[in-house]
């Protein structure tokens, strides 16, 4: 089947209530755990069946936000979610609880009763409506930058459509580019700051439900963190700026001297005075690139990708009301990943390709995973996959960027680097937030600015007011849609760089070890598939400074 032949529908909340009470009841009065083992794997068809209709319903929102059919359908799901996730909660209760808990625990691994012990101590039936709200709240923000149209230079462009502008070779033109998207940001102030607002508010009452002082434990247990918590994250941040931060001022002091600028400025995108690399040609071309890149790299990665094109599983095209950004989803019931990006004829395009289909490459390597809670890992497990494939692929990229293929694989290391205090930076501003989570908004765009100088120092946004003022986090979705899921991919970068520094020194051995980490999927902690895959904690400052040593000496090795 292809994507647009799947079979969809609405779920009936008061059968599945009834089937799920059913179910309850025999896994209760079971006499053997191999009948218990049985129940649970018949509820979990019924889990995928509801995940699979909840995935297509909103991937066809993001698709087409302004189409009335997609966001009735993408609403009935976000309403109802939080009423599954209550009904969900009474069956891994009666799992906790079982009588058989130690033949389960022996079946499935201690990992499993980590995950259910992190949700029971997230959920209680009193946070429906909340979640209910902050649904609302979330898909109103996705709606509004999903909404954006800019004229400049007589086309209509949304905000993805800005990014090529926002590299162009001609100085003025990126800073135009810069200051439509600063105007659009600037002129819809008000309700990003109220969404915002209403969100956090939400967000701390859910904690305060739960009894915990703020929403910050509440929003470790929802990323289901089981071997590291608040305060190891607080060291990692300050490994980053002991380790990371001279790093990124030396490449940008490069750049500036590469540039021939006296100052540098936020819309000064270029890593080269003739130009940032460029794919050489639109999502046929790279798509095509793409398939015989896979088809070399390995017989798994060939099938995989030959799926997803046969079976147009990707949508990658940048169009007028298409939601912003890129990821990958699923329907598990179908075995089946989705690629969704926004191409714009950046180098970005091709990131975002290899970066999503190691999501959508781990998802199908992990589908026969007996538990629907081992299919995907944590997040932060997650972005290794994703991550370690921008690098793993790059014997391929001269494919995409031929005659400018150094200069993509010099910006590529250069900009994952500079990428690691920016995503402490977040994480460091939303602990900040609901830790104060009355503050103003203007106390909040302070607050950011106070950050920037540990972790960005430097930063100059010119005359750009909404971003003078303190504002550019709010283009960042995270921030808004997943508290706390942004720390994750520094440390899945960390990670990434360690299987870059391996395809150096064996590609055999660095492709064998990630193949283990996806087929594993979410089977272990994070910590526990990092040993798993030969790579060493992220938390261990060793592991900062080899990685920022190897780093620098290939940067400075190279002449561009």
């Amino acid at each position: 089947m292809k994507f647009s032949q799947y079979p969809y529908k609405r779920i009936d909340l008061e059968s599945f209530q009834k089937d799920t009470e059913e179910m309850i009841n025999e896994f209760t009065s079971a006499e053997s755990y191999k009948q218990q083992i049985q129940i649970i794997q018949k509820y979990q068809e019924i889990q995928k069946e509801i995940q699979t209709y909840s995935s297509i319903a909103n991937l066809n929102f993001a698709r087409n936000t302004k189409d009335r059919k997609n966001i009735d359908e993408n609403k009935f799901y976000d309403e109802i979610t939080p009423e599954i996730a209550a009904i969900d909660n009474q069956f891994t209760k009666a799992i906790n609880h079982s009588k058989f808990r130690k033949e389960l625990l022996e079946e499935f691994g201690e990992h499993f009763f980590n995950l259910i012990s992190m949700e029971l101590k997230s959920f209680d039936p009193k946070l429906v409506e909340l979640m209910k709200e902050e649904n609302e709240l979330t898909n109103e923000y996705r709606s509004l930058l999903a909404g954006a149209e800019m004229e400049y230079k007589g086309k209509t462009l949304n905000l993805a459509g800005l990014s090529p502008y926002m590299e162009d070779t001609k100085r003025e033109i990126r800073k135009e580019a810069y200051q439509l998207r600063d105007s659009f940001f600037n002129e819809n102030k008000e309700q990003l700051d109220l969404i915002f607002d209403k969100l956090v508010k939400v967000r701390h009452r859910k904690g305060q439900v739960l009894n915990f002082e703020n929403f910050i434990p509440l929003g470790y247990l929802n990323m289901n963190r089981s071997d590291y918590g608040a305060n190891e994250v607080s060291e990692y941040r300050k490994q980053i700026v002991k380790h990371i931060v001279p790093l990124v001022k030396k490449i940008n002091d490069k750049r500036k001297d590469i540039l021939g600028y006296d100052n540098m400025f936020i819309y000064d995108t270029l890593y080269f005075k003739e130009g940032n690399p460029k794919p050489k040609g639109g999502v046929d071309f790279q798509v095509k690139q793409a398939e015989r890149m896979y088809t070399e790299l390995s017989k798994e990665t060939k099938d995989f990708f030959d799926m997803m094109v046969n079976e147009e599983l990707m949508d990658l095209e940048n169009r007028a009301g298409k939601s912003g950004g890129g990821f990958c989803t699923s329907f598990p019931s179908l075995e089946r990943p989705y690629i969704f990006a926004n191409f714009n004829g950046t180098d970005h395009d091709v990131t975002v390709l290899t970066h999503e289909a190691g999501h959508a490459f781990q998802g199908y390597q992990s589908r026969k995973q007996p538990l629907n809670r081992y299919l995907w890992p944590t997040y932060e497990a997650c972005e290794i996959h994703s991550m370690s494939m921008e690098f793993l692929t790059w014997d391929w990229m001269h494919l995409f960027f031929k005659e400018d293929t150094d200069k993509f694989l010099f910006k590529h290391i250069a900009g994952s680097l500079a990428f690691l205090p920016y995503g402490a930076l977040v994480d460091h501003f939303q602990h900040w937030v609901y830790k104060n989570p009355e503050a103003t908004p203007k106390e909040r765009k302070t607050q950011w600015l106070e950050l920037e100088k540990i972790y960005q120092p430097g930063k100059n946004y010119d005359d750009l007011e909404f971003l003078k003022n303190g504002g550019f986090w709010q283009k960042q979705a995270h921030i808004y849609e997943m508290p706390f899921y942004y720390i994750d991919y520094t440390l899945a970068q960390v990670c990434a760089f360690q299987f870059w520094i391996r395809m150096q020194e064996d590609k055999e051995s660095a492709w064998n070890d990630y193949m283990k980490l996806c087929k594993a999927g979410g089977s272990m902690s994070f910590l526990d598939l990092v040993k798993l895959a030969n790579i060493k904690s992220p938390f261990d400052p060793k592991v900062f400074e080899e990685v920022a040593t190897k780093i620098n000496n290939w940067l400075s090795e190279k002449s561009l």
